[in-house]
């Protein structure tokens, strides 16, 4: 393991104003959290993940997308996995 790398991250899905047409839209924030407990917020997926290997960023990131709600913040996913984390 590489150190100070993230364990598990999550995605928050809120509603938006786009830039260009002004409508509402669905936009993705994601935290990461560490093995000590620490969490960061809104924070860049690629900076974190590509730490590792690449292909881990794409299974992680489905199973993010895939768990998160319409609006409102998903569960915990662990890296590299992308196995939901009962908290």
């Amino acid at each position: 393991m590489i150190p100070d790398c993230p364990v598990a991250f999550r995605a928050e899905a809120r509603t938006e104003t786009s830039r260009w047409l002004r409508r509402p839209k669905r936009v993705l924030h994601y935290d990461a959290r560490w093995e000590d407990g620490r969490v960061a917020y809104d924070i860049n997926l690629v900076d974190l993940m590509y730490r590792r290997a690449p292909a881990d960023y794409v299974v992680v990131k489905k199973a993010m997308e895939q768990h998160c709600p319409l609006v409102g913040t998903g569960p915990w996913v662990g890296y590299p996995w992308g196995n939901v984390i009962a908290d």
